[in-house]
């Protein structure tokens, strides 16, 4: 079977809708295509999806269907010769619309006479509708939260959203031109009210990389080896056995771009490999192998414990905080006084840190390191808010802060809180990557039964 191209999807959505592909349909379609469908089946499906029937066809005479067909791809209505043929073929012989935008986007040439400067024309205006479809898609695919702008409004009842009239209108003014690849952008910026520069911009490019952290232990290792190969791992990373250590493959093969303003949740079993995917982008682990370039200033909230010695004050945990972030003690006193009143601490921020319990020692830390904004966060969920009666506010608090990044990371469990700060998410397997998409694609896949029988137990 000769598998159906990209750009004769886009033909068909044209054809449909008016409109490029959005990347998910795209690749929906070309996954069938690769099992058993061709594209006249395609075709078939496309028509009586509800989009196309409930927001273009709906009560339309055939006459109208016809005509709209030729305005999406040639932007003209059939000519008398070709209407005439089409109604005969509907009549006589059980023709559907979707044989019709099959034929059409199909043949080299016209089933029927037509003027040959006219099919000429008709075939230049459809080759630079299809190449504007095909950089838009490309151009989207590159950040989750563009995929997000363009989308319709609902599914049911269908209403086509904002998105796909701006781009169909850009499409409709294509003729005998190529489209440019600023055009393109403009439209693609235009998606939204707000501006969406940022999401046009890498934040975090990896590729090709692997962690491995090795194991040092006091326990014979001839012993350990033979061990570890009696047992399988149902959690963590794969063990990396050499003659002279043991090695946790904590990632492997790892290739990603994650775009300024994307908000990833980080998804998977424990010892998946999310925790040491945020060590890496925080740059508190290195890549074994591979490349990491980070072009944000990724802020950590992976840990309760402080990094100054527990002999220490929580007034000398402040101070070190805020000497590290702002290089100088002014407006220091502002600082304390406000991580004092949120803490609740009062006067125990003065006594020595090991004397905290590990309520108040969760409290001071959320306290410090909620205590501003910053541009791109990696969190852990399994970061402590401390007592009950301080979780209200700590929640409260941990929303404004999340909100308040252009960038998020956030490794849960908790499908209520990706969903609440994420649109895209990664689904970890035992240090590799199983899935990359939309949120809610992820937590399909995270949750069927092929990723538990290929990922986790197996």
């Amino acid at each position: 079977m000769i598998n159906v191209e990209s750009d004769q999807l886009q033909k068909l959505y044209v054809a449909y809708f008016g409109r490029p592909g959005d990347p998910s349909g795209i690749n929906y379609w070309l996954s069938r295509s690769k099992e058993s469908l061709n594209l006249r089946e395609i075709s078939n499906e496309l028509s009586r999806q509800d989009e196309y029937i409930k927001y273009i066809s709906h009560d339309k005479s055939f006459e109208f269907k016809i005509n709209k067909l030729y305005l999406n791809l040639f932007n003209r209505k059939a000519d008398f010769e070709g209407l005439n043929y089409w109604m005969e073929m509907i009549n006589s012989n059980n023709c559907q619309i979707s044989d019709i935008a099959y034929e059409l986007i199909s043949l080299s040439s016209k089933s029927y006479s037509v003027n040959p400067d006219q099919e000429k024309k008709d075939l230049k205006i459809l080759q630079n509708k299809t190449l504007a479809a095909e950089l838009f898609t490309n151009q989207i695919s590159k950040s989750i939260t563009l995929i997000n702008l363009y989308k319709p409004d609902s599914i049911s009842p269908w209403i086509s959203g904002n998105s796909f009239i701006r781009v169909s209108n850009f499409l409709n003014h294509i003729c005998d031109d190529p489209p440019s690849v600023e055009e393109v952008e403009n439209v693609i910026f235009s998606l939204s009210d707000s501006s969406i520069n940022l999401l046009t911009k890498p934040a975090i490019k990896i590729k090709d990389l692997s962690l491995s952290i090795p194991i040092y232990q006091l326990e014979s290792r001839s012993i350990t080896k033979r061990f570890a190969k009696k047992v399988i791992n149902i959690t963590g990373g794969a063990l990396d056995q050499s003659k002279n250590r043991t090695n946790i493959i904590a990632l492997n093969n790892i290739n990603l771009t994650i775009m300024k303003g994307e908000r990833v949740g980080l998804i998977g079993h424990n010892g998946s490999g999310k925790s040491s995917f945020l060590r890496l982008i925080s740059g508190i682990y290195l890549p074994t192998t591979g490349n990491i370039n980070v072009l944000v200033e990724v802020y950590p909230m992976l840990q309760k414990t402080f990094l100054t010695s527990a002999e220490l004050s929580g007034i000398d945990a402040c101070k070190a905080h805020y000497l590290l972030k702002n290089h100088s003690l002014e407006g220091f006193e502002f600082f304390l006084n406000e991580i004092i009143e949120f803490s609740g601490l009062g006067s125990y921020i003065s006594l020595p840190i090991k004397t905290y319990s590990e309520g108040m020692s969760a409290r001071l830390i959320f306290s410090i390191l909620t205590s501003s904004p910053h541009d791109c966060l990696a969190i852990d969920e399994g970061f402590g808010t401390g007592d009950a009666d301080f979780c209200d506010r700590a929640e409260e608090r941990m929303k404004q802060f999340m909100e308040s990044a252009a960038t998020l990371f956030l490794a849960s469990h908790s499908e209520e809180l990706l969903k609440q700060f994420c649109n895209r998410g990664i689904v970890f397997s035992h240090g590799s990557i199983a899935y990359d998409g939309p949120l809610d694609a992820a937590l399909n896949y995270y949750h069927t039964h092929d990723y538990y029988r290929k990922n986790v137990i197996g």
